[in-house]
């Protein structure tokens, strides 16, 4: 009789533990497929269609192993298609393991460029006409790039972000304090400011005391801030744990353990050489119009040379 018991205890355990089990695979099953599913592949060139409404990623030959490259997108909240809405920012965030540099630059959105299927128009529009892919291949046939990874995050999952870290530092100019100061933030002085999620994210989109230049600006002083802030994790489980939360906030073609693994070889630099620039250069562009649009109008060149020494 007591062997029996002893039976049915172990035999009830081993169900309890089961279905434990069961429920953890599943909400890791549901939890990739939340990841995975909208992600947009990469594919041979002649694959793609530059009119689908969801354009795939045209493979591209690598120019340099060590250096990686990744498109983040940044989409208003605003819109309540965001996910073929507007982008607000278009940035590349690269890496560049042997000469030990990171840069983001990034692309304005005004550039008059030519999409393919579409015929000359701004850039910014690639994100609406056909997604991430679409506004990837411009750029990189524009510029003769390679990238091939993207991240697009919705901006009210940024201030999520910047919550999770607890704020970010970030440099604030004398005339974007007295801005600030005026517009519901008091306490913003000139210099460090540490900004909640929301404030980073007046921040980055605030265009309304200089130009789209300015506020391109802004939104690399927000990246840079949120890398700061990073830097500042110091146990590899804390680090996995913040890159698990940022997956759930953005979509990626990227899996999390490529990176966690780009963010810990990053984070080990000792002397990483940061670098931010604007395409197009200074003295690069005109601001003109075509069929009836308010563009940029850019040398080539310049900006492609200029990218290649940045980025390789």
């Amino acid at each position: 009789m007591k062997l029996k018991r002893k039976l049915k205890k172990k035999h009830i355990l081993l169900m309890i533990v089961a279905a434990i089990f069961i429920t953890l695979i599943a909400i890791y099953a549901s939890l990739f497929v939340s990841l995975y599913k909208n992600r947009v592949e990469v594919v041979e060139a002649d694959e793609v269609d530059p009119t689908a409404r969801k354009v795939l990623i045209a493979e591209a030959t690598k120019k340099d192993e060590n250096v990686i490259n990744i498109l983040l997108v940044g989409t208003d909240s605003r819109d309540p298609n965001a996910e073929l809405g507007r982008s607000d920012t278009m940035m590349v965030v690269s890496y560049n393991a042997d000469s030990h540099k990171a840069t983001t630059v990034s692309f304005m959105r005004d550039s008059l460029v030519d999409i393919d299927g579409y015929g000359l128009d701004k850039l910014g529009h690639t994100y609406a006409y056909g997604g991430v892919g679409l506004t990837i291949n411009t750029i990189n046939k524009t510029y003769g790039l390679d990238i091939q990874n993207y991240v697009t995050i919705n901006f009210e999952n940024l201030v999520n972000v910047i919550d999770e870290l607890g704020g970010i530092e970030v440099n604030i100019t004398a005339e974007e304090a007295e801005y600030y100061r005026v517009n519901g933030m008091p306490n913003i002085v000139e210099g460090y400011n540490t900004l909640t999620g929301s404030q980073a994210l007046a921040h980055a989109r605030n265009r309304s005391i200089d130009s789209d230049f300015g506020r391109t600006r802004r939104q690399r002083s927000v990246i840079y801030g949120i890398y700061q802030k990073v830097r500042t994790i110091k146990e590899p489980s804390a680090l996995f744990s913040l890159v698990n939360f940022g997956m759930t906030q953005v979509q990626t073609n990227m899996d999390v353990n490529t990176i966690y693994e780009l963010a810990m070889q990053v984070l080990a630099e000792e002397n990483l050489m940061m670098q931010q620039a604007a395409i197009p250069i200074e003295g690069s562009y005109s601001f003109g119009e075509y069929n009836g649009m308010s563009v940029l109008e850019f040398e080539l060149e310049p900006n492609k040379e200029r990218l290649q020494e940045l980025l390789y």
